[in-house]
Formats: C-alpha cells, structure tokens, sequence
C-alpha cells in the first residue's frame, strides 16, 4: 500500500508538470495545436520520467553510502548520462508509437534518434533534479527520525521508571552521600541536555557516542552499586568512526533492563568495538537470563534503532538480537566504517 502511494505520488507530480509545459506550449507557439495533441506530446515526455524516477531514487540511496561527496558525483555522472540518453530514447518511442510527431511519417529509428539529439542534455538537468529532491526528501526524513529519537531518549528509551528510579537513588544518597548524589545530578543533567542538543546531526563519532554513554552507565552504576558492572572493549583508533547517534544507550539500556537488572549476583554488561576491514561491529553482552521468544524486537528504543539503521544504511547494515549459549544475550550490530562523521552534518 505504501509502495502504492508512492507510485501515485510519482505520477501525479509528473503529471502536473506536464500540464504545466502544455499549457506554456499552446500559448507560445505561432500555430497552436489541440489540446489532445499538446497533452500526448507532454506526457510522452515527463510520463517517461515517472517511469525512471524509481531508478533514479534507488541508485541515489545506494550512490549515498559510497563515501565522500567526490566519490558520490563521480558515481552519479556516467548514471545521468545513461539515464538521460534511455529516457530520450523511452520518450521518443513513445510518442513514434502515438504518432504526433509534427513532421510524419517517421520511423522509430529517427524518431527515437530526434529525440535523443534533442532532450539528452535536457534531461541531465532533470537527473540531478530529481538526485537534489531525493536527498532533499531524505534529509528531512533523517532530521524527523533524529528529533524522534531525542524525544524517545526521555520518553521510551528514558522510561519514566528509569527516571524516578534515579531521581529515587539520588534522594536517599543526598544525606548518606551528598557528594555522590551531586555527580549523579550532573550525570542525569548532562544526559538530558545531550537528549536536546541540536549540534548533533544523525551521525556522531564513535568517541562522542562513548561519552554520553557514559553518563547514562555512570547512573546506572550508581543505583545498583555492586550489582552492576560495565566494562568498555574499544579498538585503538575506531574513536573516530562515524556511528548514528543514540545508538549504543538503547542496547545497553535493554541489557541493563531486560537482561542484567533480571539477574541474582553481579550483574555484568560488556560494550565491544572492533573495526574489520571496512565494517564496523558493535556488541553489547550481557550475562541476564537471556531474551525470551516475545521480547526479540525489543521495546521503542530498539525499535527506533532498527529503523534509523535502516534508513541510513539500508541493507548495508546488519543489526540482531540473539541469546549466548553459554548464558546471557547480546545485541549486534554492523555498519560501514567511515570515519567522516563531520561531514554528514
């Protein structure tokens, strides 16, 4: 159905672009033709351009994860130029087969060569038109997503149980341990002011993740004291790779949550980094009773997760929930390596 709306939508803006041109033609042109024709001859063209748009969009999505902006134009010249000359050649054909070209009869072949000689650079412009209103679209999308995820770092990923559980914690260190208490303020008020930050784009350096990661753990390590141990297994010089923001606090808050906090003992959560090659893994472990058969897709932070790692990677990526079978679950996820997270922003 979505797909379905999105082919409509397509046609429909495609449409009105052609009604547009046919109405310029009928007033400019010395000897003005009927409107059945001026329709017929517009359509033929733009209707093919609704045809090629899906391709355009798809192999612009997959040009966007090549790397720098220079690799990215690179890839996309020899695809405008091939785009181009095929959809002079679609319209031509088409309007051969509809017979209204104005000099008749003609074949296919100089039908579709006429059209070709006179659209293809025309049609370059179009290209990189319909590539500007794909990222356009797409970084609109990502800011939405980015400003949902913010919001579900208070109200989903933050539950409101979270939230008196620690305000909970603070109050009874307050007079046992003030000084204790007053870095758990700090720890709480940084991490809300990192939820709200507008300086962060989708992505952040792996090294910025860490830190506001690291208030939440220094949280969590102070309400359950012994009963909770993080440890942090980071490559040597992945700090710098580009990683979406909000990525790791969700995995770490369903070990913590769902797995760990479940746990008699010690409870034990481990943060894993590694680089292999141009793929970056993340794991999150925890030693918890593992994950049940319902709770696979996890809560809203997770959910959010897969669907911002998808929108940015698409099958690029590979994200899983699994249990260890020596005990405990962990969180997986894998994405390109880059380490150019400045310039997304």
């Amino acid at each position: 159905m979505r797909h379905m709306r999105r082919v409509f939508a397509v046609l429909c803006a495609w449409t009105a672009v052609a009604l547009l041109f046919a109405i310029q033609m009928r007033f400019q042109d010395d000897s003005p033709r009927s409107w059945g024709w001026l329709f017929g001859w517009q359509l033929a063209g733009w209707w093919s351009w609704a045809a090629f748009t899906p391709l355009v969009t798809a192999f612009s999505a997959r040009a966007a994860r090549v790397g720098s902006p220079v690799r990215i134009v690179v890839a996309h010249i020899p695809a405008a130029l091939g785009t181009a000359v095929l959809c002079a050649a679609t319209e031509g054909a088409v309007k051969w087969a509809l017979g209204i070209y104005r000099t008749t009869p003609l074949s296919l072949g100089a039908g579709v060569a006429s059209a070709v000689a006179t659209y293809w650079t025309f049609n370059v412009l179009i290209y990189a038109m319909v590539v500007g209103l794909y990222h356009a679209v797409r970084a609109t999308r990502l800011e939405t997503q980015l400003m949902q995820a913010r919001l579900d770092a208070l109200t989903g990923q933050l539950q409101p149980h979270f939230l008196f559980n620690t305000l909970h914690t603070i109050s009874a260190f307050v007079l046992e341990d003030p000084k204790q208490a007053n870095r758990m303020i700090t720890r709480l008020s940084e991490l809300l002011r990192h939820s709200f930050s507008r300086e962060h784009g989708p992505l952040v350096t792996l090294e910025e993740e860490l830190q506001l990661l690291d208030h939440y753990v220094a949280i969590q390590e102070a309400r359950f004291g012994d009963r909770l141990k993080v440890t942090f297994r980071v490559e040597a010089g992945a700090g710098a790779a580009a990683v979406p923001t909000f990525l790791l606090q969700p995995l770490v808050e369903n070990a913590v949550r769902h797995g760990a906090a479940l746990k008699a003992g010690v409870a034990e959560v481990e943060v894993t980094v590694v680089r292999a090659g141009d793929r970056l893994r993340l794991e999150v472990r925890d030693n918890g009773p593992g994950i049940s058969t319902g709770s696979r897709n996890g809560g809203v932070g997770i959910a959010n997760t897969r669907a911002r790692l998808t929108q940015l990677y698409g099958a690029g990526h590979r994200f899983e929930l699994a249990n260890v079978p020596a005990g405990g679950a962990v969180a997986t996820v894998e994405i390109p390596y880059s380490d150019h997270a400045y310039s997304h922003r």
